[in-house]
This record gives structure tokens, sequence and C-alpha cells, in this order.
């Protein structure tokens, strides 16, 4: 079966290869067959890298420690779903997976793409180029099915840290997210190279960037939460130079999302856009020389390798080329139409562009002072969390008030003196926000003044609903609303993704602010008060399992007003790999968790714990999942755009007009207050 597999690569590298050239070097009018065939070559492309997925998959299931990859990554104690999670741990399983993510997009997005032309063949050929790249990376570099030179009896397994449920999903939705930004960023080539810069490549984008966008925000979240549950450190987020390179690609794109909006309602930040497309994947790449060149240490990094520093090629080659093009149409993306007001939405965009690209290159500065420090002196320079958030704070509170402002503004043009007085009112209430926060105990001003943008974004988002009902139907406050809410779903699928950020924000600053910890030693029986909770140690479970022994502290928690809760916080021997970790236990509530991390029996029945509180964390994870939610809301196809999906490539009957006019009248309505 390994024979077959590399054979199968190679057909991959010479139809993806072929594929390539014929969209991005021959005119459809001169070569029609040579591109139905390129097609094809892209569904064989797919096909193989099916086959091989399946091979690699199957070896791993049933132990065939006849590969090397298997030897690597696999056992015979492992559990077989993690034995089938191996896919994506190694360097060169991931790759396979990435590449094989990417085949599957590509056909999507050939067949499923609603407009066909010069601009889709041209972004289908870059997309083939990239999956080519990838190719030839596992045939010439990191072979996912080569040989053992001796296939042992037993493999290494997977180390005990990786084994979790939120790994078993965590970088198959990275590699999706990586993968599904190519197609935005092909579009942008595309745009450039094809010199069409009307609104087709912004509408085909859009939707593409939306899903990655939304697709790395749970890769993220999932990373945090590993982190959360597994390291027993009581955080989430260590600014690990590999969790900052997933988070690059992502603050550069929610940039791209805002300027895509700009340029769609007033033809401005034309060149931002398309340079922050192609910067988003570039950094996506980046991310990956992060993971596998070997010049940090961490869980999530791959040994020293050479293909880290291909990937960093490959981004040094697609940010000089993208300059390049970018100068060379640079008269052609003029803006159309001058912004007259500071306020007005445009430059709310423009201005939450410039703060996300702040906090990108001071990430990329922290993530990279390192190793550049020990390349120049011999010693390397740590940065600490202080680093980022001397910067992060003072950002994210800008980005915050911004975010707070946007439903009462209009594109184009100030507020309307409703507005304004709507927007004076919802001041007002940030300012009850604030006393409300001091009031139940907020003392630290970065808490108080979040709260006040809480309650700025939330009065705005209200006074905006109203505004928009009272049009819609002036006599049915309630009907109108529903009203507005339908003709204006993407405008508020964006409001609630903008709400998202406000809780995943009140999460950050809850837990950082007001987290509290404290050591112990328990004996079995003996109970303790803390952080308003009693602890009851009730004894020792140890018992044992095919591939570890399990320690576990059985403790009743209860708190005044609240059921009680039992928590296991234990510590798990993994046998194969001879070594101990930890795994913590949590009661969480809308007011904090309870997190609890056993450290030690100490003998005699008494024991060592770690006890935190940490207030809000679950805002964090529902912040997370407002802002997704919103995204896929905004998503979820309007009738205007299924009316030009069924009229496409024919002519469009009379009720169809009908509908895209109303829609367009009632579009402006919304989008223009």
């Amino acid at each position: 079966m390994q024979g077959y597999g590399q054979t199968f690569l190679l057909v991959v590298l010479i139809c993806s290869s072929y594929a390539a050239y014929v969209h991005l070097v021959c005119r459809p009018e001169r070569g029609r067959l040579l591109h139905r065939v390129a097609t094809l070559c892209g569904v064989i492309a797919f096909l193989g890298l099916s086959a091989t997925v399946a091979i690699l998959a199957t070896a791993l299931i049933t132990r065939d420690f006849t590969l090397d990859y298997v030897a690597r990554y696999s056992s015979r104690l492992l559990p077989w779903h993690y034995s089938l999670s191996a896919l994506w741990v190694g360097q060169a399983g991931s790759l396979l997976l990435w590449a094989w993510i990417s085949s599957a997009l590509i056909l999507l997005f050939r067949f499923v793409s609603p407009q066909r032309g010069r601009l889709n063949d041209t972004a289908f050929g870059v997309q083939l180029a990239c999956l080519c790249f990838l190719t030839a990376i596992m045939i010439f570099a990191a072979d996912p099915l080569k040989p053992s030179l001796a296939a042992p009896r037993e493999g290494l397994g997977l180390s005990p840290l990786l084994q979790h449920p939120s790994m078993l999903i965590h970088p198959p939705v990275i590699f999706c997210a990586y993968a599904m930004w190519t197609i935005p960023f092909s579009l942008a080539v595309a745009a450039l190279l094809e010199g069409q810069f009307e609104g087709t490549w912004t509408q085909l984008a859009r939707p593409w960037a939306l899903f990655a966008w939304t697709i790395l925000l749970a890769g993220l979240l999932l990373g945090a939460h590993w982190a959360y549950q597994e390291l027993g450190w009581g955080g989430y987020w260590g600014w690990d130079p590999v969790e900052n390179g997933s988070l690059l690609p992502w603050l550069t794109g929610t940039a791209f999302l805002h300027c895509l909006m700009a340029w769609r309602y007033r033809n401005c930040l034309k060149k931002t856009a398309l340079g922050l497309a192609i910067l988003t994947f570039g950094l996506c790449n980046f991310a990956t020389f992060l993971t596998r060149s070997g010049i940090f240490s961490s869980v999530h990094a791959f040994s020293e390798s050479p293909i880290g520093w291909m990937f960093l090629g490959l981004m040094v080659v697609l940010l000089l080329g993208g300059t390049t093009l970018l100068f060379r149409h640079r008269l052609a993306l003029q803006p159309e139409k001058a912004t007259t007001t500071l306020w007005a939405r445009e430059t709310m965009v423009l201005g939450a562009t410039l703060l996300l690209l702040v906090l990108t290159l001071i990430v990329l500065i922290g993530t990279l002072v390192g190793p550049v420090s020990n390349w120049l002196t011999g010693h390397t320079v740590l940065i600490a969390a202080p680093f980022y958030n001397n910067v992060l704070i003072p950002t994210g509170l800008l980005l915050l008030g911004s975010t707070a402002l946007v439903p009462l503004l209009r594109w184009g043009q100030p507020p309307t003196s409703v507005q304004r007085r709507c927007l004076w009112g919802s001041a007002g209430v940030g300012v009850m926000g604030v006393l409300g926060a001091w009031l139940l105990g907020a003392q630290h001003w970065i808490s108080l003044l979040v709260a006040g943008c809480a309650g700025v974004a939330t009065a705005t988002l209200l006074a905006s609903l109203v505004l928009d009902g009272r049009r819609q139907h002036p006599d049915r406050l309630w009907q109108g609303m529903i009203s507005a809410l339908r003709t204006g779903r993407r405008h508020y699928a964006g409001y609630l993704a903008h709400m998202g950020f406000v809780a995943l924000v009140i999460g950050i600053t809850g837990s950082a602010l007001g987290t509290r910890r404290q050591e112990v030693t328990m004996k079995e029986g003996e109970s303790l008060s803390w952080a308003g909770r009693v602890i009851h140690y009730v004894h020792l479970d140890q018992f044992e399992q095919p591939d570890k022994l399990v320690v576990e502290a059985v403790l009743e928690i209860s708190h005044p007003g609240q059921t009680s809760a039992v928590l296991r916080p234990g510590r798990h021997f993994h046998l194969l790999q001879n070594e101990w970790t930890t795994e913590v236990d949590t009661h969480s509530t809308w007011l904090g968790d309870f997190y609890t991390v056993l450290n030690a029996g100490l003998g005699n029945g008494e024991i060592a714990l770690t006890l935190v509180d940490n207030p809000l964390m679950r805002w964090i994870w529902f912040g997370g999942f407002l802002m997704g939610l919103g995204a896929l809301l905004a998503l979820w196809p309007t009738r205007v755009q299924q009316v030009r999906i069924q009229s496409s490539g024919t002519t469009t009957s009379r009720e169809s007009i009908a509908v895209l006019s109303r829609h367009k009248e009632l579009q402006q309505q919304v989008g223009s207050r």
C-alpha cells in the first residue's frame, strides 16, 4: 500500500502542476479542451490525495509499523480515535491533511461558484499552484508513507499532552482555515493579474473569507480551551509563539473583511483590501514556518526541519509579488468617493484596520524577538505577557469603543440628528454601566471602561433596531423591528459578531484582573473555605486503565445559593511514555470558574492542591460563539442572492428584476441611515 500512496502523490503533483499552468497561461477561448482536461486533472488530484489519506489512516488504525510515520505517532496501547488523530500530529501527516482539504475546497470553488470567467480560471490556477507546492514538499521533503528501516514491535505513541478531545479537532480546524484562506488570496491575485477591480471578486471572496475567519476563530478557541484544560496552569493563552502564529492571520483577516465592506459600500480602501487578502494568506504560511522550522521549543511545534523555511520563502515571494502588483495598479485602485466626515463608518473601518495592524505588528515583533536576539547575540531575550499587554490594552479598548459606535453611524455621511441623540443616550447608558460595575465591586479602571463600552454597544444596537423598526412600520414597532432584522440581516449579523467581541473582552478582562490562586494541602475528610466556597476533600481514587495509571482526588464544592459540585482533579501516569500529566477539573458558571489542580499525593491521606478562581471565563467561550454565529448568519443567502443564482447565465425575468430592485432599495435604507 505504501507504493500505491507514493504513486498517488506523484500523480497529484503532475496533475496539479499541469492544471495550474493551463489555467494561468492558456486563454479559454484558445484551448477549451485544455481547460476541460485541466479541470479533470483537478478532480484526479483530489481523488489521489483522498486515496493517500485513506491509506495512511488505515495504517494508523491497524498499527502498521512498517510505515515510519505510524511507528512514530501510534502504538497498540493508544485508543483508536487517538491513533487516527495522529494523522495530523506529525509533520508529514499534517501536510497531507492540509493538501487534501485544499483539494476538496478547490473543487468546491470550481463547481459551486455561481460565476464563471477569466477571473475564476486564474483564481483556480493559483489555488492549484498552491496545492502543487504542498504536494512537492511531501514528495521531496516529508513523505507521509516513508517505510521504517526496521519495523518495531511497538510504536512510540502520541504525546500524552495531545491526548485530549480538543486536540482531536483543533489541528484539522486550523488546517481547514489555512486552506480556505487560499481562495480569497487567489481571487485577489486573479483580480490584480487580470485588472478586474469591479465588485465581482469581492462578491466571490466574501463568503470564503467569512468561512475562513469563522473556522480560524474556532481553531483558536479550541486551542485556548485545550491549554486551559490540559496544561494545568489556570490560563488559556500564554503567548506561545506557535499560538501567536495562528492569531496573526486572524487579526489581518478581520481587517480584510471590514475593508471588503468599505469597498462594497463606498468604493474605498481597495489597495488595503487586496493587500490584506495577500498578507493574510502569507501569514498562514508564516505560521507554518513557526511550527516547522524548529526555531521555537513548543508542544505545538515540530522538530527542526528545512520545510519551515520553504514556507517562509513562499511568504516572501507572495508579499513581494503582491506589493509589485498593487504598485502597478495603484491608479486604478484610487477611491472613487472621498470621505467628508470623521463620523462615518468607513472612517471607523480605517481606524479599526490600523489598530488591528498595530496588534499584528506587536505580536509579530514579540514572537520573533527570541530567535532574532539569539542569532545576533547568542542570548535569547524572552518576551513576557506585560510586553503584549502594554499595547493590547489601549488598542483593544479603542477597538471596543469604535465597535460600540458603529450601529448608529452611516456610510459616507455624518449621523442624523436622531442618531446623534441616540448616541448621547447610549453614552448615558455607558455611564450607568460604569456605575453598575463599580457597585458590583469592579474597581480597576480597565474593568470600568470595558463595562462602559459594553453598555454603549448594547444601547446603540437596540437604538439602531428601534430606528429601523420605526422606518419599516411607524405604527407597529415590534413588527417593524422584525422586518428590519429580515431586510438588514447581514448588518445585524455583523452587529451580533460585534456583541460577541464585547462578551469576549468582558471575559478576558474579568479573568485577567480578578483571578485568585491558592496553594493548599488537605488531609482526607478535611474542609476549608476559600473564595466564597467550601472545599471538602473526600478521598483519593486510584485505578488502572490499559495505557495509564490514574490518581484522582474527589472534592465536594459547595457555594452559597448554588448546588454543590463534585470535582475530580487527577494525575495520569502514561505507561508507554513513562510520563505524568495533570488533569484538571473545573466547575463553571456565568460568574466564573472554580479550577482545581492535583499537584501531588503527600502520603498518609494528604494531598497538595492548587485552587484557582477565574471570574467570567464562560464569557470568553460565549463571546467566541456569538462571533462565529454572527458570521454564519451573514453567510446565509438572501432572497436576492437566490434569484441571482437561479438567473445566472439566463435572461432575468420581470419578477426577478422587481425582487432585485426592492432588495436594493431596502439595503440602501438600512445601510445608509
